[in-house]
């Protein structure tokens, strides 16, 4: 039998070279198509609530338009390979999360705020700036900076302690700027490098199964884990020490394979949280709203109670885009934005919705599994792990599955910091997940 010819490999990767970018350009077009067509909607709309379009809200969408084209050719010009479903997913997401908020009027004011308008093109630079960066296992270099991430991470939160005023439960900057968004990345960051290090020692265990590193390395992280931790304490947020705390959990599983600190985790979370609710007023009104919101129907039960009639009223097919009202559940554009998709799209938009969040949960795991080395890989999870559990926090605080804990939803919400840093931390996912020479 003769043998087949061997592949030639300059052409495979000539041929892998194009595939992520056509992928992600049909992708994109159907995007752009089906974005233009909800504007189209929404523009009906106005034509029957003002006397004058309102063109200057659409300037967001323009930019939706132009921008992912000029990240698509930028990638290419730096030769990135990578998985063309993660930047697909993005611009689905930020597809629809631009097209609810220009339903429900985040972008009102528009020329006369022109910084209004910048979170979305900042975001896009971030997400081609962080895939440039991590492309082609460059993102090793990172690792060298965890501690000075760290430390930048730990005065981000001293910053919102000691400048921050109080605004809706949480603390905020002037200019309503919340810097606990870049927390999540920062502190991803440092665990991967910190873990990475040690990973041998984290999967060590008792005869009983349990998870016992040695002593050292367990005070170490215990030590430098409490630090950002009583921050969130001091800072009254109850989302974010859940959040990192799950981050903390999810990637300790990476790196030693061990159920048991899952088990572990899950046990200080629960207790964690409500321990909060004895030192903070917010986190208890909280838990009583989740328990009980007709304990306080017209006050703090309020906005759980409307968004729940939203979701009920929107049905299967929901009212339609711009026939519902949305705008009745307070804070809706934010914290509670899933309720307005669900009254105006329906279980069935949810639900397409919920498949693209997976689609990019499952290509982030996916992609760390393909990383050089165990930090890139950690790196990865804990990145990826980040948007899942804040997407799973506000969903879940939406339909009232779990406490409201005033998290964003990732690429939806309206929110400049939230939508900035959601964009740099799938940017960083994408870079990694080209991990060819």
């Amino acid at each position: 039998m003769s043998k087949k010819p061997a592949k030639n490999t300059a052409s495979s990767r000539k041929s892998g070279f194009f595939s992520p970018f056509l992928s992600a350009t049909i992708i994109y077009l159907f995007s752009a198509i089906s974005v233009i067509a909800a504007c189209l909607t929404v523009t009906g709309v106005w034509a029957n609530d003002f006397s004058a379009m309102p063109w200057d809200q659409m300037i967001p969408i323009g930019i939706y338009l132009v921008g992912f084209p000029m990240i698509l050719i930028g990638l290419k010009i730096v030769g990135w390979r990578g998985d063309a479903a993660i930047i697909g997913a993005v611009m689905m997401l930020s597809g629809m999360g631009l097209v609810i908020q220009l339903r429900m009027g985040s972008f009102a004011r528009g020329l006369e705020a022109p910084l209004a308008l910048l979170p979305f093109p900042l975001g896009l630079s971030a997400f081609l700036l962080a895939a440039t960066l991590t492309r082609k296992g460059r993102g090793a270099w990172t690792r060298v900076l965890c501690w000075v991430l760290y430390l930048t991470a730990l005065g981000a939160m001293a910053a919102m302690l000691v400048l921050g005023q109080r605004y809706r439960g949480g603390f905020y900057l002037p200019g309503n700027i919340n810097p606990s968004e870049i927390v999540k990345p920062l502190l991803v960051f440092f665990l991967a490098a910190y873990l990475s290090r040690r990973k041998n020692e984290f999967s060590e265990t008792t005869t009983s199964g349990i998870p016992m590193p040695p002593i050292t390395t367990l005070l170490g992280l215990t030590i430098l884990w409490s630090i950002p931790m009583l921050f969130t304490v001091l800072l009254h947020d109850l989302g974010l020490a859940g959040l990192l705390s799950a981050i903390l959990m999810v990637m300790l599983f990476a790196v030693s394979k061990r159920t048991g600190y899952l088990a572990i985790g899950l046990v200080i979370v629960l207790a964690g949280c409500f321990g909060m609710q004895l030192i903070s007023a917010n986190a208890q009104s909280r838990f009583d709203i989740w328990l009980n919101p007709f304990s306080d129907a017209t006050g703090k039960g309020w906005q759980t109670l409307q968004a729940l009639s939203a979701m009920y009223s929107g049905g299967l097919w929901g009212s339609g885009l711009g026939a519902g009202l949305p705008n009745t559940v307070p804070i809706v554009s934010s914290d509670f934005v899933y309720a307005a998709i669900a009254e105006e799209m329906g279980l069935v938009g949810c639900a397409l919705l919920l498949l693209v969040f997976l689609i990019l949960f499952s290509r982030g795991f996916r992609a760390s599994a393909a990383a050089r080395t165990p930090y890139e890989r950690l790196l990865c999870i804990g990145l990826t792990a980040s948007l899942a559990v804040q997407t799973l926090f506000n969903i879940g605080g939406v339909t009232k599955a779990l406490p409201m804990t005033g998290i964003t939803l990732p690429f939806v919400s309206h929110g400049g910091s939230s939508l900035i840093t959601s964009l740099f931390i799938a940017g960083l996912i994408c870079g990694l997940s080209d991990s060819e020479k």
